[in-house]
């Protein structure tokens, strides 16, 4: 793939991350999956800018499904919690 079109599709990720938390997150979330894939890398973007405008609910607590979504929450400052709890 080259990389103008590499460049073409991680924006259009990036995009549609941005506008699926923007339009199912917001401050009365309390819980929130994290799903998997190259996609959620973005969500997890947008969730940090979210946080940083005080946005979130304080305690917003997200539940990941593999471990590159656990890692990413964590990394982002946000609260992580295992499907077993």
């Amino acid at each position: 793939m080259s990389s103008s079109l590499e460049s073409l599709v991680e924006q259009s990720k990036r995009r549609a991350a941005f506008a699926a938390v923007d339009k199912h997150v917001d401050s009365s979330v309390r819980v929130l999956g994290i799903g998997s894939g190259s996609t959620v890398v973005y969500a997890a973007e947008r969730l940090v800018e979210l946080k940083k405008q005080n946005k979130l609910h304080p305690q917003l607590v997200c539940v990941p499904t593999s471990f590159q979504s656990k890692q990413l929450i964590v990394e982002a400052g946000l609260i992580a919690a295992d499907l077993d709890e």
